[in-house]
């Protein structure tokens, strides 16, 4: 399927303020490819993917979740704003035929983060969390950040996340803590 006409399908797959969140994750992730270096196709091809599966009803991402990521879903079963993420790689590999771990990867993990994410993973987990459309205390600083050192944009934009699902007495999931611990012990 090229690019068009996934644009297409997932329009019709999601709601226009979402559809507009995810072109913002686009353009960004594909400026943060080129930055870094990174296959700007596969960044654009998994930012327009990432949030595929977020409009489909609860319980259809839980019987994903639970059928697919059994082992997974243990940790993120009390977390229901995960459940897109993971459905949305299962969604991408058999409704769109995107058969690339790599991009299945950053779908997958671009709510949580993860442990030693590769190069795409980090840039779709920030370019979510800082493109245009996103208006949040401290974004500019993300977002600043992002075009400078990649880690360092992750660990703040973490710092920040985490700062505020404690504040929220929310649940943090142990990807994230992962991803924080691996990216401070690599940037030692």
């Amino acid at each position: 399927m090229n690019l068009e006409n996934m644009k297409s399908k997932l329009h019709s797959l999601i709601s226009e303020k979402r559809f507009i969140h995810t072109l913002g994750v686009v353009e960004t992730a594909k400026k943060l490819a080129q930055l870094y270096e990174v296959d700007i196709e596969k960044a654009e091809i998994a930012a327009l993917l990432h949030d595929c599966a977020k409009e489909l009803p609860k319980e259809e991402l839980k019987y994903i979740c639970e059928t697919y990521f059994s082992k997974e879903f243990l940790t993120f079963k009390d977390t229901p704003q995960i459940y897109h993420s993971f459905a949305g790689a299962y969604i991408a590999q058999n409704n769109f035929g995107i058969v690339d771990e790599d991009i299945l990867n950053s779908i997958k993990y671009h709510t949580t983060g993860n442990e030693n994410l590769s190069p795409l993973e980090k840039i779709i987990y920030i370019a979510d969390a800082i493109e245009p459309n996103r208006i949040y205390p401290a974004v500019e600083k993300i977002r600043e950040l992002a075009f400078i050192n990649l880690d360092e944009a992750i660990l703040f934009e973490v710092d920040k996340k985490i700062e505020y699902l404690i504040h929220g007495k929310s649940l943090i999931h142990i990807n994230t803590l992962m991803m924080r611990n691996s990216l401070l012990l690599k940037n030692k």
